[in-house]
C-alpha cells in the first residue's frame, strides 16, 4: 500500500496535487503550486480555443486544432477538479484507501483475529487481504502505464516541430508542438523559446492531470467494487461462516446470522453513501470527458483519413485517440462492474432466505428493496457509466466522422 501511494504522490505533486502526501498536505506552497498549474491549464484552454475560433474557415486547420483543443479542455476540468475539491478528495482517500473499512465490520475484525477457523473462514479471510493487495498492485500499474502512454503522445507531438524545423533547415520557421493562438509574434528567437516551453511544460502538465485524476477515481470504485464484493461472500456463505465461528447450530445461531445480515447493512449504507457523494464531484468530469473524447476521435479520424498514414506527424494521432478511447472504456467497464457486483449482492441476499427465522426473513425482504436502487454512476439523467454507454459513444463519435466527411468531400468537389 505504501509503495502504491509513494507512485501517487510523485506523479502528481508534479502539478501540485498533495492529497497522498503523509504530512503538510494541505500547505500554501502546495496551494500555491497546484493554482500556478491550473492558470496554466486555463491558458492553454483560452489559446487553443483562440486558435479553433481564428481559423474556422480553413476547415481542416481547424479540425487539427480541435483535436488540441479538446484536450485542454479536459485537462483544465481536470485542474480544476483536483483544485477545488482537494479537501473532498483527500477526505475520500482517508475513508475509502488510507484505511480500510472493511476491518470496521466485528465478524471481519473476528476472521482476521483468529489464527485457525473452517475453509470458509479463510477463504473470507484471503479474500479481504488479497483483493486489497490486487487493488493497489493493479491501480499503480494503471497508473505507471497511463503515465508512459500519455508522456508517448507528449514527446511525439514536441518531437514533430522539433524534426520538422531541422529537416526544412528554415532558420525563420517557427513551429510549435501544439496548435495555439499567442496574442505576441513568434519572430524573436528567445519568444519563441519560451513559448516553446510553456508548450513543453503544458504537455507535461497533461501527463500528470490525466492519470493522476482518473487513476485516483479509478481506485476508490475499485474500492468500491472489492467491498462489495466481500459483502456478497459474506451472505452467500452466512450459514458456514457462523456455523464455524460458534461451532453449534442452535438458537445462538439465528442470533449470530441475524447479527451478521445488520453488520452487512451497515456497511452497505456506508459504501451507498460514500459512492453517492463521489458521483456528485465527478459526474460534471465523466460528462465533459464522454463528450470531448466524442469530439476527439471523430476529429483525429478525420486528420488520420486525410493525412499520409504512416508519417512521424500522423501517428501522434493514432495514440491521441486509442489513449482516448481507452479511458472512456475504462470508466464504463468499472461503472459496468460496479452495477454487476450490485446485482450479485443482490442475488445473494436471497439465495437461502428458507433457512433462516421469521425475525431475519423480514431483515432479509427489507435490505432486498434498499439492495433494488444499486448504485448507478450517473454522467446526466438516467444515463450511467456502462458498456451499453461506450457502445453508444463508439457509434457517436464514427456518426460524427462520416458526417464530417462527406462535408470534406463536397468542399473539395
Amino acid at each position: 500500500m505504501d509503495e502504491a501511494f509513494l507512485a501517487f504522490h510523485r506523479v502528481l505533486s508534479f502539478a501540485g496535487i498533495s492529497i497522498f502526501a503523509k504530512q503538510n498536505w494541505d500547505s500554501n506552497r502546495w496551494l500555491v503550486h497546484q493554482t500556478f498549474n491550473f492558470i496554466i491549464g486555463v491558458l492553454c484552454f483560452i489559446f487553443t480555443t483562440g486558435f479553433v475560433v481564428t481559423n474556422v474557415s480553413d476547415f481542416l486547420l481547424c479540425i487539427q486544432g480541435a483535436c488540441i483543443w479538446t484536450t485542454g479542455v479536459i485537462m483544465t476540468i481536470t485542474l480544476g477538479v483536483c483544485l477545488i475539491f482537494r479537501k473532498d478528495f483527500r477526505n475520500f482517500l482517508e475513508e475509502m484507501a488510507f484505511r480500510d473499512h472493511m476491518l470496521e465490520m466485528p465478524l471481519i475484525d473476528h476472521v482476521l483475529l483468529v489464527s485457525s477457523g473452517g475453509e470458509k473462514i479463510q477463504e473470507l479471510r484471503d479474500l479481504v487481504t488479497g483483493s486489497q493487495e490486487k487493488l493497489f498492485k493493479y491501480t499503480t500499474i494503471l497508473l505507471r502505464v497511463y503515465v508512459a502512454s500519455v508522456f508517448l503522445c507528449a514527446t511525439l507531438y514536441l518531437c514533430s516541430p522539433v524534426y520538422g524545423m531541422m529537416v526544412r533547415e528554415d532558420e525563420s520557421l517557427r513551429l510549435l508542438a501544439f496548435d495555439m493562438w499567442f496574442p505576441w509574434s513568434l519572430e524573436d528567437y528567445t519568444v519563441y523559446i519560451i513559448s516553446f516551453i510553456f508548450h513543453a511544460y503544458a504537455g507535461y502538465l497533461c501527463c500528470i492531470a490525466y492519470p493522476g485524476l482518473q487513476s485516483i477515481i479509478i481506485l476508490l470504485l475499485g474500492q468500491i467494487i472489492r467491498q462489495i464484493r466481500i459483502l456478497t461472500f459474506i451472505l452467500l456463505h452466512t450459514n458456514e461462516l457462523v456455523l464455524e465461528v460458534t461451532r453449534v447450530q442452535d438458537k445462538r445461531w439465528q442470533y449470530m446470522c441475524t447479527l451478521v445480515l445488520s453488520q452487512c447493512v451497515d456497511h452497505y449504507v456506508k459504501i451507498k453513501s460514500f459512492s453517492n457523494r463521489l458521483n456528485v464531484i465527478c459526474r460534471p468530469f465523466y460528462l465533459t470527458l464522454i463528450l470531448v473524447a466524442i469530439m476527439l476521435v471523430c476529429m483525429c479520424s478525420v486528420k488520420i483519413a486525410v493525412s499520409n498514414k504512416v508519417s512521424l506527424d500522423t501517428m501522434k494521432y493514432y495514440i491521441h485517440e486509442f489513449c482516448f478511447i481507452l479511458v472512456v472504456l475504462m470508466f464504463c467497464l468499472v461503472g459496468q462492474q460496479v452495477d454487476n457486483e450490485c446485482e450479485a449482492l443482490e442475488r445473494a441476499v436471497t439465495e437461502k432466505w428458507y433457512i433462516f427465522n421469521h425475525n431475519h426473513k423480514s431483515n432479509i425482504r427489507i435490505f432486498n428493496m434498499a439492495l433494488g436502487q444499486r448504485m448507478p454512476i450517473y454522467i446526466f439523467g438516467t444515463i450511467t457509466l456502462s458498456l451499453p454507454t461506450f457502445t453508444w459513444f463508439i457509434k457517436t463519435g464514427m456518426s460524427f466522422f462520416s458526417l464530417v466527411m462527406s462535408v470534406l468531400e463536397e468542399e473539395t468537389q
